[in-house]
């Protein structure tokens, strides 16, 4: 699943996983970079580097990686906050460089009176890996 239509399906998915909490999809559909940069964060903000390792490896216990999941969620819906992330539009940014990747902008749709192509909350940046398009990272547009 190259294409970048792929990407745009891993987009929706990824952002229905966060509107619904489903936390271990959300880890799934993160690329092998997306899951790096979440734990260094994780890592920045005070985690402990023997359960990092354990959440990179695949050998944290379900509870602490439900625990660490149900807190990423939470981190990604914070970055989209104000946003009703059912009725996002998503577009695939034509200017993406490199093969093998895609950039999707996900944009807040404009009341009827307005005309446009709505409001740019954040873009996704995905890349195909061999399981298919995964997230690597979140940019919101939100500002708070």
């Amino acid at each position: 699943m190259s294409e970048p239509d792929g990407a745009l399906d891993a987009a929706r998915a990824f952002v229905a996983a966060v509107a619904w909490g489903e936390h271990r999809r959300v880890w799934d559909l993160l690329a092998v970079e997306g899951r790096k940069t979440v734990l260094r964060i994780a890592l920045g903000r005070g985690m402990d580097e023997p359960l990092a390792g354990r959440l990179r490896d695949g050998r944290a216990g379900e509870e602490e990686r439900d625990e660490y999941l149900a807190d990423l969620v939470n981190g990604l819906r914070a970055d989209l906050a104000g946003t009703d992330l059912d009725r996002l539009d998503y577009h695939l940014d034509e200017g993406t460089p490199a093969p093998g990747t895609a950039t999707v902008v996900l944009r807040a749709p404009l009341p009827a009176a307005l005309e446009g192509d709505g409001l740019p909350v954040g873009t996704l940046d995905l890349r195909a890996e061999p399981a298919g398009w995964r997230v690597e990272r979140l940019v919101p547009h939100v500002v708070r």
